[in-house]
């Protein structure tokens, strides 16, 4: 490799400059050599104008597909499919206790284990499922791939409540509030009750939060904690992760309802 430049190291755009090829020779080939070496004035000139198009030309190729594959990348994060399946269920009072386990089997195949169940009262409440990402194929229940990146970016995880309630039963109207402690009446026992049943699936997904998190956006080694000061007389912040309800996730609600109305041999 020769330069001619008379001080300094050798630079790319050197008059008799050879750029070296992955082989650490050079990266013209004898006909470039013959047509460069004994070249000058507009020659010249034209050669280098011709070595920059090529280059310029495989650098754009490369800028084309990263733009395509962006491209399909965003056209996939907007498709969504619309949600299947019904919003609540009408049970007879006969197939109740039939229901009751075909949501708890439902809870368990969506990796939601009850917590809380009570047949009288007809309610059913799961432990938490961590949302599904784009790196997870094996965790279930994004509706689409638009969710997938979402639970990508940030730690979210699903929680569901399944209540059973009599097809007749309304919001009590009025300015007292509710009945938090049952005077009015006593609470109704949905294993001996006569009439059809309604079954409606709440899921909440939340996000955890780390207090006082300043994330580096180019490595995970740049992540520091800021010192939360606060006045002794106010109220406690946390200071450790912690999960807060954003959203309701109704696509994942009627896939609940279908795999019971499935389970019942319902339409």
């Amino acid at each position: 490799m020769s330069y001619s430049a008379p001080y300094g190291p050798p630079g790319r755009h050197s008059l008799s400059y050879d750029p070296p090829n992955s082989f650490g020779g050079s990266g013209r080939t004898g006909k470039d050599k013959r047509a460069t070496d004994g070249a000058s004035g507009p020659t010249l000139a034209l050669v280098r104008s011709a070595e920059f198009i090529q280059e310029g030309l495989i650098g754009r190729t490369k800028m084309i597909r990263l733009a395509a594959i962006t491209t399909c990348c965003v056209l996939a994060t907007g498709c969504t499919t619309a949600p299947e399946g019904p919003a609540f269920l009408t049970i007879d009072a006969a197939r109740y206790s039939e229901a009751f386990d075909a949501a708890m089997a439902a809870s368990r195949a969506n990796d939601m284990s009850p917590s809380l169940r009570d047949r009288r009262l007809g309610v059913i409440d799961t432990e938490p499922s961590i949302a599904g990402s784009v790196i997870e194929p094996w965790r279930s229940g994004n509706d689409s791939l638009s969710e997938a990146w979402e639970n990508t970016l940030v730690f979210q995880r699903r929680r569901a409540r399944f209540e059973f309630t009599p097809a007749s039963f309304r919001e009590p109207q009025g300015t007292g509030g509710p009945d938090l402690l049952g005077v009015a009446g006593s609470p109704l026992d949905l294993t001996t009750y006569q009439g059809p049943v309604e079954l409606r699936v709440s899921v909440i997904v939340e996000r955890s939060f780390t207090p006082g998190i300043r994330r580096d956006t180019w490595s995970s080694r740049g992540v520091t904690r800021t010192v939360i000061l606060r006045p002794v007389s106010s109220p406690r912040t946390p200071t450790t992760p912690f999960w807060t309800p954003v959203t309701r996730d109704t696509a994942f609600e009627r896939r609940l309802l279908a795999e019971v109305a499935a389970a019942l041999g319902a339409e």
